[in-house]
């Protein structure tokens, strides 16, 4: 009995011993997979290329800046329709200048005109003044003649003493009819006129066109008939004879 008794000692200490073994395999099968799972956590940790997809196509990118930037898909171009049409030849430049207007034309126009005509005959009958005094028979006084008087008869045709334009027409109960024409630098008051006018504010006229006749100039109707003239530049009363020498 004893011997018997023994065997089985024998045998459970060998059922212990493979049960230890057994035990310490699968531990070092758990420590052997946990080193390989730390392990591969600290390499892919390391190199993260490694878990992406290899095609550098479709992956984004870290820019310069620190932003990640879009896929690098290829931008499609904008329909043709939307996009600006630009000519590819630089705009075609006139090779004409603007028309302008001649200098010299224009200072021809605003210029006093070359010549002028009498307006009622040569005959002096009263000089211009300027600051002298003279005397007045119809006002019975002293004062000064802003004009030229060229004798004439009642009804003679008055002319244009240059081409020009009527700007104004009007009665004034010292000068009578005046009429009021621009010739280039200088203006002229065609006064003491009959009632009937050929002309009117804003026509033009021409050098030696008819405007008139000679009527009656209320201040100085104790004279013979005669067309009184005046004539200013640059808003100055000058004697009309200097223009007609």
């Amino acid at each position: 009995m004893s011997s018997l008794h023994f065997k089985n000692d024998n045998h459970s200490a060998k059922g212990n011993n493979k049960g230890f073994y057994i035990a310490l395999g699968v531990c070092l099968i758990a420590i052997g997979v946990a080193a390989w799972a730390t392990y591969d956590s600290v390499v892919k940790y390391a190199n993260p290329e490694t878990t992406v997809s290899s095609s550098p196509a479709k992956e984004t990118q870290r820019t310069q800046s620190g932003v990640y930037a879009a896929e690098s898909k290829p931008v499609s171009s904008a329909p043709e329709s939307e996009k600006p049409a630009v000519s590819s030849r630089a705009p075609e430049t006139s090779s004409k200048a603007p028309a302008a207007s001649s200098p010299a034309k224009a200072k021809q126009t605003a210029a006093q005109p070359e010549s002028f005509v009498y307006p009622a005959g040569k005959t002096v009958a009263k000089n211009f003044s300027g600051d002298n005094l003279i005397y007045s028979d119809t006002m019975g006084d002293w004062r000064a003649h802003k004009g030229t008087d060229f004798s004439a008869n009642i009804g003679d045709p008055v002319k244009a003493m240059a081409a020009g334009k009527v700007t104004d027409s009007y009665k004034d109960q010292d000068l009578g009819n005046v009429l009021v024409i621009g010739h280039g630098t200088v203006t002229a008051y065609y006064c003491g006129l009959g009632d009937t006018l050929l002309v009117k504010k804003g026509d033009t006229v021409k050098s030696g066109q008819k405007i008139g006749s000679v009527g009656t100039v209320p201040v100085e109707c104790a004279e013979k008939p005669h067309l009184h003239l005046e004539v200013k530049k640059s808003g100055k009363l000058i004697d009309p004879l200097t223009l007609f020498q």
